[in-house]
Order: structure tokens, then C-alpha cells, then sequence
């Protein structure tokens, strides 16, 4: 880090750059944040197995589908991303996509997933082509519109008052003719006890 020091724009905090490096670290790995007091964890990682889904017309409502007690029990099981594998972004192919979404349809997808107690700044990241409506508990936290090969779309922190150790990750996504697509993660900083 000290090494890096001098590399940093005046005002900015070393703190900053490593928090900002934690962020991106990869899937199924815990990075050190500021000071060593804290890492980010990923709770749920892209490409991530276990998914509920269904396809529906964009004109069906399925009322409570983001709800925690909604029975998704006869919907089948999937791996994300959710998309086509004939459109022209990087993301439209075999490897990146491993369950089908057929264009000009929604599709309403869920995953249960497990958040320590003291887990802070949980965040929801990923792409979408076109729309999604994510949720949390029942909670709407981000209307999105992607699409045009622009990843990153969905960004969003879940407030506090809304997590539970047991949580439901709920997203509507809407697509609008060419391609679709859908991949999210979840991380989260948990403090660790300082030396």
C-alpha cells in the first residue's frame, strides 16, 4: 500500500482505493478492506446456481412473486445468466449464458441466501438487457434500464432496516426484442476484529 501512495490524487484516501479494490474482487473470495478491519465477502456470485424462474408475457402480473412467502415451488431451477445466446453483445454466448430467456418475454427470477448478523453494505450488482426490477424481501431497492452491451446496470446497496439472516433476492427483468440477458452477485463487508 505504501507503494501505492504516491500513485493516489491528492485528497483521496488510501482507504478509498483498497474498499474500491475489495469491490472488485472475484467471486467466492474474501478481500481486505481499509486497515484489515474489514472484507468483502460474496454471497452470491455470478453464475450462481439455484435460481427459481419462470418466463411470463411482459403483460402477466404475478402478484407477490418478490415476497418471501410466495410459493415458487413448481417453477423449475436454473443457473445464471438467463439471456439468448444469439445477440451481439459479449454476454450473448454458450458460457456466458446457461439458462435460456426468450426475447420480448419477462422473466421473474429468485434466490434465497444466507447474510451473517453482522454483515454491513450489502450490495446487488449486474447486468441487464433490457429492464429489471430488483427486490429485496419484498422491498423494490432499484428500477433499471440496460441493454445496448452496457453491463453494470443493476448497482444498488440494500438499506439496513432490510436484511434478515434468511433473505429473498427477487428481479423482474424485461426484454424488448434482439437479445436478453441477466447476471447479479451479492457482497457484503464484515468486519473483522482489529489485531
Amino acid at each position: 500500500m505504501n507503494r501505492l501512495r504516491h500513485l493516489l490524487p491528492a485528497g483521496l484516501a488510501a482507504g478509498t482505493l483498497v474498499a474500491a479494490m475489495a469491490l472488485t474482487a472475484p467471486a467466492a473470495t474474501a478481500a481486505p478492506a481499509a486497515s484489515g478491519r474489514a472484507n468483502v465477502v460474496t454471497a452470491l456470485g455470478y453464475n450462481s446456481t439455484g435460481w427459481t424462474y419462470r418466463q411470463v408475457p411482459s403483460t402477466t402480473q404475478v402478484p407477490d412473486f418478490a415476497e418471501r412467502g410466495f410459493d415458487d415451488s413448481a417453477w423449475p431451477t436454473g443457473q445464471a445468466g438467463f439471456g439468448t445466446t444469439n445477440g451481439t453483445c459479449s454476454w450473448n454466448n454458450p458460457a456466458s449464458v446457461k439458462t435460456p430467456w426468450a426475447v420480448n418475454t419477462d422473466i421473474l427470477v429468485r434466490h434465497w441466501l444466507h447474510l451473517p448478523r453482522d454483515a454491513q453494505e450489502v450490495r446487488i450488482q449486474g447486468t441487464v438487457d433490457n429492464e429489471a426490477q430488483v427486490y429485496f424481501n419484498g422491498h423494490l431497492l432499484q428500477s433499471v434500464k440496460g441493454g445496448n452491451c452496457a453491463g453494470g446496470a443493476i448497482d444498488v446497496v440494500v438499506p439496513a432496516t432490510y436484511l434478515d439472516c434468511c433473505n429473498l433476492l427477487a428481479v423482474r427483468g424485461h426484454d424488448v426484442g434482439v437479445a436478453a440477458y441477466l447476471n447479479l452477485r451479492v457482497t457484503y463487508v464484515k468486519p473483522t476484529q482489529a489485531l
